[in-house]
This record gives C-alpha cells, structure tokens and sequence, in this order.
C-alpha cells in the first residue's frame, strides 16, 4: 500500500516584486488554445475584493479529458498564486481533475513566461503523505501510535492512549503541522483505519492541539 494520498496541488510564482506587472502582461498575452483570460471575471472578483490585490481570472473550455472551469490568480507580495479552481458545468471537481487542469495551466501558460521574468514557478505533487506535511519525530510518533494501536477500539486502551499523547505532543511542538483533514484521510487511506475512527481521531487531534495550545498562553 503508498503511503501518499491525493491531494489539491497548489501552484505558486515567486519573484521580483518590481516585474509583476510584466509578469502580469505576460501571462494574459500567453493564454491560448483552451485557456484565455478573463478580463470580465477579473474585473467582477477585484469588486468584490476587501483588498486591491491584482486578481487575473482565466477561463478554461473542455477540451479532451479536461472539463471547463476557472482558474483565479491573486498577487501576492512576491508573486502570485492559485487559490481555487471552480468547474463551469459539473458540480464539483475531482482531485484528479483539479490536479490536471493547474498542469496544463502550469505547462501551457506559465512556464514560460515565468521564466522569461526571473519567477520560479512552484507546483506541490498531486500525492503527498505524512512526511510532506510535518517533522520526522512527528512522524515516527503517529506510525508508532497506529502500528501497536487496537483499530476498533482508537486511543482508548491504555497503552494506545499514551502512544497517542506522545503524538499530540510531538505534533503541537512541531512548526509544521497535518491538518485534521489530512490526518483522517492518511489514517484512512494508508493505516487503514475505518472512516469513521479516521474522523474522530482527527477530531481528537484537533481540539487537542487547540487545548495545548491554550494551555501555553496561560
């Protein structure tokens, strides 16, 4: 069995502050083929928008095994970045095509133009696990919790409940946390853990976390 499961890719430019709006220009002038700016929707979200962020929408049609949907760039201070992907037609996106249409984008319109501009072009794998998302103590500490642990029964035997707290603690020290979210879906997906006590765990986890670190501030 992987130790990855599939995640939402994330897609981020980073680069000299002063060639965004060359950037800017560049990628708009780049979009061809199934992608095009869309300057309507950009200038509807900047409306909308608390900030005065730049915000570059591009449309994308169906073409091949991609479906239509839109794809929202917003600055940031040293570049921009990708926050979502909605569809057009289908009701939700799966991982999959999320994952395939940020490539495109990535390959088909920012490659270049990026490079062209001194940016580096940042695009996170499709399939992370554990060790993408914290520390190895971390880690090792939740391996050894579910490894021993008694998956019908979670945290509550004694000796799984203090491989679990070993975990919570390993994990509010570390800088680099899984979200609860990830966390239920490793459980699931590579420990083998049912749904449901993948969800409960994390839940634990969650207000753990919340809990100590209250406890440190007063």
């Amino acid at each position: 069995m992987s130790d990855l499961v599939e995640v939402f890719s994330d897609l981020t430019l980073r680069g000299p502050a002063e060639k965004k709006g060359a950037l800017r220009d560049a990628l708009i002038a780049a979009a061809a083929g199934a992608w095009r700016f869309d300057s309507a929707r950009s200038e509807e979200i900047r409306r909308n928008s608390v900030s005065r962020d730049e915000v570059l929408a591009f449309r994308h049609d169906e073409a091949g095994s991609l479906p239509a949907a839109g794809l929202t760039l917003w600055e940031r201070p040293d570049g921009y970045t990708v926050p979502n992907i909605v569809p057009v037609e289908v009701g939700e996106l799966t991982r999959a095509q999320y994952n395939a249409l940020l490539q495109d984008f990535a390959e088909k319109v920012v490659r270049v133009p990026a490079a062209a501009h001194g940016f580096d072009l940042e695009l996170t794998s499709g399939r992370q696990g554990m060790d993408d998302w914290t520390s190895a103590e971390v880690v090792t500490a939740l391996r050894r919790f579910s490894g021993a642990a008694n998956k019908s029964t979670g945290a509550s035997h004694p000796m799984d409940q203090q491989r679990w707290f070993a975990f919570l603690l390993a994990a509010h020290r570390a800088e680099a946390k899984p979200d609860p979210d990830r966390l239920a879906r490793w459980l699931h997906e590579v420990e083998g853990w049912d749904e449901e006590s993948a969800h409960e765990l994390a839940g634990d986890y969650e207000r753990a976390l919340a809990l100590l670190t209250y406890a440190d501030s007063h």
